[in-house]
């Protein structure tokens, strides 16, 4: 009886140091975002598919769930062979407002979808804390599986400031994703002191910066008649505030070689299209609407140019500077995390320092855009590339699963 018992014992013993020196196995994740390709083509969208690719490509099983906002779009399908997983709405769940039995039917489906697919996932990694995270957030506590929030935005338009201005249900939705994740994702020290504001010990903040794929080859075309060829990435909507990058583009000289070139689409368009054409910028502002690949844009920029009132961290930026395009932008969230001022681009902090800045760059020579423009590379070649990115965030969902375990 004793040989037995201890024999059982050295088995249990052994069987402890094998499983303690084996490589950890790969979390499977379900990442959760408000909205997802085709229906809007953002920074998070972007950040959230090269993410998700780079993943899969390291032995990761990985699930997305969105809403399907439209009934063309297909329930599930698969991009860049990761499977989609979508949940019929009418709004976006994220709105909350008088699109309320959205957000309500969002949690709904949620909750049940997660029940029922609960052996599929091991961790549960929410895109930007808004209202849409809340099922998950809860979903995922009760299921007792790790559940990581990746914050969106820092300074003026905090994600969880955004939540708790909700009417009714704002204070409790902002006190349930507080108390149910298990660890929050800064990208920027702003959004780690808006998170330590909101009471949110250290031990759970992970700064983890966003990622881009770096370029292959670096190919950056200078203009062949000496003009400065400005750009400009993103959503067209109220927070991007690029009626004030028009305005400044307007105070250029008029013989000035330049010209701006603006990628992307939103609700403020239209507005922006007939301000260009009051201003007589119709043929130096050009709106080339929403574009899937943006480094042909890149390659032939010379500087970026962005006016956003509210970052988390900006992927257009890091694109931009790992193409050489030297940046000016505001200096809000996530910035100075990144840019250096004047020596890998330059951080504006009004609009009469961005006017400024602008014909700064007209002025600059060829030799210093230049080195500004390799400094950029470096910056983000050291520091952002999505492989280095994606390791750090494989080694927190191992350390929060093991954290987890009974």
């Amino acid at each position: 009886m004793v040989a037995a018992i201890v024999s059982r014992n050295v088995v249990r013993r052994m069987d402890m140091i094998v499983r303690e020196n084996l490589p950890p196995a790969e979390a499977r994740v379900l990442l959760v975002l408000p909205t997802y390709f085709p229906e809007s083509y953002g920074g998070a969208e972007h950040q959230t598919r090269r993410f998700a690719r780079v993943l899969v490509e390291r032995g990761v099983a990985v699930t997305i769930m969105a809403p399907r906002l439209s009934r063309s779009t297909p329930k599930r399908s698969f991009i860049d062979g990761v499977p989609i997983q979508r949940l019929r709405l009418r709004a976006a769940p994220n709105l909350g407002g008088r699109r309320m039995l959205s957000f309500l039917s969002w949690c709904g489906q949620v909750a049940i979808w997660m029940l029922r697919h609960r052996g599929e996932f091991d961790v549960v990694y929410i895109i930007h804390a808004r209202l849409h995270a809340v099922p998950a957030a809860l979903a995922g506590a009760l299921l007792r599986k790790p559940v990581i929030a990746k914050l969106g935005r820092g300074g003026r338009c905090f994600d969880l400031d955004v939540v708790r201005e909700k009417k009714i249900i704002g204070r409790w939705a902002s006190a349930l994703i507080k108390r149910r994740v298990t660890a929050f994702i800064a990208n920027s020290r702003q959004i780690a002191a808006d998170l330590k504001r909101h009471g949110i010990d250290a031990h759970r903040i992970y700064m983890i910066p966003n990622g881009i794929e770096l370029p292959r080859e670096q190919r950056w075309e200078p203009s062949a008649d000496g003009s400065r060829r400005f750009i400009c990435l993103g959503r067209l909507d109220p927070e991007k505030c690029l009626e004030h990058m028009i305005d400044a583009f307007a105070t250029l000289p008029a013989e000035a070689k330049a010209q701006l070139t603006i990628l992307g689409d939103g609700q403020c368009r239209a507005t922006l299209e007939e301000q260009a054409a009051r201003l007589g910028l119709s043929g130096r502002v050009i709106f080339a609407g929403a574009i899937e690949d943006v480094f042909p844009f890149l390659w032939e920029a010379d500087f970026y140019l962005s006016t956003s009132a509210s970052e988390g961290m900006s992927n257009a930026l890091l694109e931009a500077m790992s193409c050489g395009v030297v940046p000016i932008i505001t200096d809000v969230s996530g910035a100075s995390d990144i840019v250096e001022h004047e020596r890998s681009g330059f951080l504006a902090r009004s609009h009469a320092e961005f006017c400024g800045l602008l014909l700064r760059a007209l002025g600059l020579s060829e030799t210093k855009r230049d080195e500004m423009g390799r400094q950029a590379v470096n910056t983000i070649t050291m520091r952002f590339s999505m492989e280095r990115v994606a390791r750090e965030q494989m080694s927190l969902h191992a350390t929060l699963m093991q954290r987890a375990l009974p």
